[in-house]
């Protein structure tokens, strides 16, 4: 009976062998298929990586009321950015240089599945001319840009470098106060000394001196309002405190007198 049990137990021991045996394999082969399928999945996911960092930009499309700006002339300025790929391609780079052409103000960059770059850009608004070159935008701002006879008409400013915005500011005040006259501003210049000086449309010198231009655009207002409106005026210096010296055509003789006054006399 002994012996018996001694060979049920072998038996028994060679069976739980054979067993742990067949799990440590199943775990084994478990274990390497596992291994293999995460293999295949970095592969097809380094695969299909390098294809989308492949992937090159084939459209530019341009939104937005654009005149001057061509979807040629961006493809040109932008074709060494755009050779960085669709995905890797440094949207706040295409932003700076598109911003940096002369008739965009604000530009916007967004991409467009698969492979199609959209711009979005707002152009630069001129109020006025800036010296031969150029212009200034409706926050004083200047951008070079060649001119075309459609802005002829913007005013003309002219100042020391660096008084763009000063100018802008005088400008605007300027085309404000004279308003209800019907006069408007064609010139405006600052020179070295701070001297400024204007030009109307009908060809009136206007000198207003380097402060208090506000006040004396008042009383050159008044005046024409009351005394110069039907006269030949060639040119008015509103420089003197209380007065106004006051060129006529054709004699271009002067006359000065206080602008308050029912009258005033000419100059002999």
């Amino acid at each position: 009976m002994p012996r018996k049990q001694g060979r049920q137990a072998v038996r028994n021991k060679a069976v739980l062998e054979s067993v742990s045996w067949q799990q440590r394999l199943q775990r084994l082969l478990l274990k390497i298929v596992v291994t293999l399928g995460c293999l295949a999945v970095l592969v097809g996911v380094f695969i299909t990586g390098s294809r989308l960092l492949d992937l090159r930009v084939e459209q530019l499309v341009l939104e937005g009321a654009v005149e001057h700006v061509a979807v040629g002339e961006l493809e040109t300025q932008l074709a060494p950015t755009l050779r960085a790929g669709f995905l890797t391609l440094d949207l706040d780079e295409v932003r700076e240089q598109l911003e940096s052409m002369p008739w965009v103000y604000r530009a916007g960059v967004r991409r467009r599945w698969p492979n199609v770059v959209v711009i979005e850009i707002e152009e630069q608004r001129p109020i006025a001319r800036w010296g031969l070159d150029g212009f200034l935008n409706h926050e004083g701002e200047y951008f070079p840009a060649a001119f075309a006879d459609r802005w002829s008409e913007l005013a003309r400013l002219e100042g020391p470098e660096g008084s763009e915005h000063d100018m802008t500011r005088r400008y605007k005040s300027l085309e404000a106060l004279l308003e209800p006259t019907g006069l408007q501003v064609v010139a405006l210049h600052e020179d070295s000394l701070g001297q400024v000086s204007a030009e109307l449309h009908n060809g009136v010198q206007l000198a207003l001196g380097a402060d208090h231009h506000r006040e004396r655009i008042g009383r050159f207002v008044a005046l024409w309002r009351e005394q110069l409106s039907q006269q030949p005026v060639m040119r008015v210096d509103m420089r003197y405190e209380h007065g106004a010296a006051v060129a006529l055509l054709p004699t271009s003789q002067w006359a000065v007198g206080d602008f308050s006054a029912a009258n005033w006399q000419e100059k002999p």
